[in-house]
């Protein structure tokens, strides 16, 4: 069976994410200081967080991931409480992505739990 290229463009974008998530996680833990620093500083982003002074669901897993790597879970939490939680959630997401098994994504009410899942996050980002 022939995959719709919209398919394929998924699955490949969300297994370079993953890749890159792994990356961030290799570097926080093998990588040398200048890496961690200039990730920190030049790296990714968030467009909402630029545009609105308010932070996303995922603000400060960059630097979170990093610091998961070398083992510094403490400052991981500081900077996103979730983290652990966010990043292995966000992994799975991308792992099934890019192996085509989004039907155990969208079967009957999981996309809604997985958006409340993401709102969740947010609102307890946004107290905590």
């Amino acid at each position: 069976m022939k995959l719709p290229s919209g398919a394929v463009l998924a699955r490949v974008i969300a297994g370079g994410y993953a890749a890159l998530v792994i990356a961030g996680f290799v570097i926080g833990a093998t990588g040398p200081e200048s890496w961690r620093q200039a990730i920190v500083d030049d790296g990714p982003g968030c467009p909402l967080k630029a545009t609105t002074d308010i932070d996303c669901p995922f603000c400060g897993m960059t630097r979170a991931t990093l610091a998961m790597g070398r083992g510094d879970l403490g400052t991981a939490l500081q900077y996103h409480p979730l983290a652990p939680f966010v990043l292995l959630f966000v992994l799975t997401l991308l792992v099934l992505v890019t192996f085509g098994r989004t039907t155990v994504l969208l079967n009957g009410k999981r996309p809604f739990l997985l958006l409340g899942m993401i709102g969740a996050i947010w609102i307890l980002r946004l107290v905590l």
